[in-house]
């Protein structure tokens, strides 16, 4: 009899005066049964078993270290302020399971926070971030969670939060998707980005930040950028029509770009402006649609071009324009609408290394160097409709360049071709 009494007590169904209680058929050891008023303080590991709707504040905050807090499925809804789950400065939480609406922050961890875990939560309609990380440090993860139609950023990693992993998220239809300001030593990786309205994943003012193994897919501006950022890695990324570049340094400093696939950008697949002494190798620049071009370099010096696959642009394969000092080794340009490769601009277009790169087949010249001071040697130029290699006066005949079927009777200017 005392067992039906507490199963009764359980199922929700009021008897006599006794106060329905949603079912929850199976607990974590120590978790508490809960169904919390807006602005509650979670002190102790806690599964939720009802929604909370139209919060005018915060939603649920947490109040001790070391506490699971289960959102059992359940959503917890504002009214477009406050945060939905807010952690200042509470080390080793989990939040997990869950959906948070309507707030101006959906989940946020705030100063002095490590060794959290946020997982398979779903935020939406927020109004600046899904998830936001704030001077938050040392191994907090966001792994497996959906961030759908923020107004401003589904994830966000800002002043401060340092050695933090952003994992496995699916992010969609917001303003920016990932975010990251002020901050280093993060990973973002095997992210889905798609659909956002300005850039996918944007690092600005950071360092040594990795993005690898991200997918972003038709994203309104450049789909990911290096702002203001140094020493990071950009490795194995998935870039799919762009609005604007699909890979973009700005004022960004010894990065290295590495093994990306880029297809479909509204600008360059891969484009450095005042970017300097970074590694671009490795990189397919065509993988399914053209580029408006491939790699593109502006104002940008000392950096290395190496082993990228730059095929059936729609402008050029590779293009320097008022850049000085650069190595471009071992590249393919073929096939694109115009030049292979191209160096231009004013005088301090000089220091260049073009070597061992092969361009053919393309609707302008094969290699076009304008400005004076620069290496040519070893270069491959077939088939070309223009010259096959063309270096103005004053450029160095590096010797070992080949080329043949060029449009131009005499192959090459400047420089000697073999056939």
């Amino acid at each position: 009899m005392t067992r039906i009494r507490a199963l009764r007590r359980t199922v929700g169904v009021a008897f006599g005066g006794l106060v329905a209680i949603p079912v929850v058929l199976a607990l974590p050891a120590g978790a508490a049964l809960a169904a919390p008023s807006c602005g509650a303080v979670v002190t102790a590991s806690t599964t939720v078993t009802a929604n909370l709707v139209d919060c005018p504040g915060d939603g649920l905050v947490i109040g001790a270290h070391n506490i699971v807090l289960n959102l059992n499925g359940r959503t917890i809804d504002g009214v477009g302020l406050g945060v939905g789950i807010r952690n200042d400065g509470f080390d080793g939480v989990t939040i997990r399971n869950g959906a948070v609406a309507e707030f101006d922050h959906g989940v946020r961890l705030g100063s002095g926070t490590t060794q959290n875990l946020v997982t398979a939560i779903t935020a939406r309609h927020n109004e600046v971030a899904g998830i936001e990380l704030v001077n938050a440090d040392n191994n907090n993860r966001v792994v497996g969670n959906v961030l759908d139609s923020q107004s401003q950023r589904g994830i966000a990693v800002l002043a401060g939060s340092t050695g933090n992993t952003v994992r496995g998220n699916t992010v969609r239809d917001n303003r920016d998707g990932i975010y990251v300001e002020l901050s280093a030593s993060n990973t973002v990786e095997t992210n889905q980005v798609t659909g956002s309205s300005d850039r996918g994943i944007e690092v600005v003012d950071s360092q040594r930040v990795t993005l690898r193994g991200n997918t972003l897919l038709d994203n309104g501006d450049a789909a990911l950028a290096l702002r203001g950022s140094d020493l990071s890695t950009v490795d194995n990324n998935t870039v799919t029509g762009s609005g604007d570049a699909g890979i973009l340094l700005t004022d960004a400093h010894d990065n290295q770009v590495l093994n990306n696939r880029v297809s479909g950008s509204g600008d360059a697949g891969i484009l450095l402006d005042l970017a300097h002494r970074n590694t671009v190798r490795g990189n397919n620049l065509r993988v399914t649609a053209p580029n408006a071009s491939g790699i593109e370099l502006i104002g940008s010096n000392g950096n290395l071009l190496q082993s990228n696959v730059a095929n059936a642009q729609l402008g050029s394969g590779v293009e320097l324009q008022n850049s000085s000092s650069n190595r471009l080794l071992t590249n393919t340009a073929n096939s694109n609408n115009g030049a292979g490769i191209q160096v231009a601009g004013g005088t301090e277009t000089a220091g260049n290394l073009l070597d061992g790169n092969t361009a053919s087949a393309n609707n302008g010249d094969g290699v076009f160097v304008g400005n004076a001071g620069n290496t040519v040697r070893r270069n491959v130029a077939r088939n070309n409709s223009g010259w096959g290699v063309y270096a103005a006066p004053g450029n160095a005949d590096g010797g070992g360049n080949r080329a043949s079927g060029n449009g131009q009777v005499a192959q090459c200017s400047g420089v000697t071709c073999a056939a």
